[in-house]
């Protein structure tokens, strides 16, 4: 089963996001992993061991964090081979009071997991449901489940 109106909210993390999840997990795959969040702009939040995107809004950024334990990303500068990633959480944290994000959020947000999935691996809901083209339209136009 695929999700064409796939999921979004987490509510144990209390965000909209997709996951990627990986085919090969490998050192070669972290470095590509590495050179898409480089081109994306990403930031590496040294405390959380995760990355920011600023997309549109500065003010409720996109997170990309490793989906699996431990849970950290390296900063893919020098300690990029210590452990395979298997895939990749991209989220944008709920705001009080807001229904959903931003649409040129969620645009960024599909844009990075399709660039993700590129990369070996298939982007899937927070029910673990593949997510299809009409999908991803359905997260763009608002009217994922969440």
């Amino acid at each position: 089963m695929s999700a064409e109106v796939p999921v979004l909210v987490d509510e144990k993390s209390q965000a909209w996001g997709l996951f990627v999840v990986f085919d090969s997990p490998e050192a070669a795959l972290n470095q590509r992993i590495g050179s898409v969040l480089a081109s994306a702009g990403a930031v590496f939040e040294s405390e959380s061991k995760s990355f920011t995107v600023a997309g549109v809004s500065p003010r409720n950024p996109i997170y990309i964090v490793n989906a699996y334990p431990p849970g950290k990303l390296p900063s893919f500068n020098d300690d990029n081979d210590q452990w395979p990633i298997k895939g990749l959480s991209v989220k944008i944290l709920k705001e009080r009071g807001s229904s959903t994000p931003n649409k040129l959020q969620l645009v960024r947000l599909v844009s990075l997991a399709k660039d993700m999935a590129r990369l070996g691996g298939k982007v899937v809901d927070a029910e673990k449901q593949p997510v299809t083209e009409a999908g991803f339209q359905s997260v763009i136009a608002g009217k994922a489940k969440v």
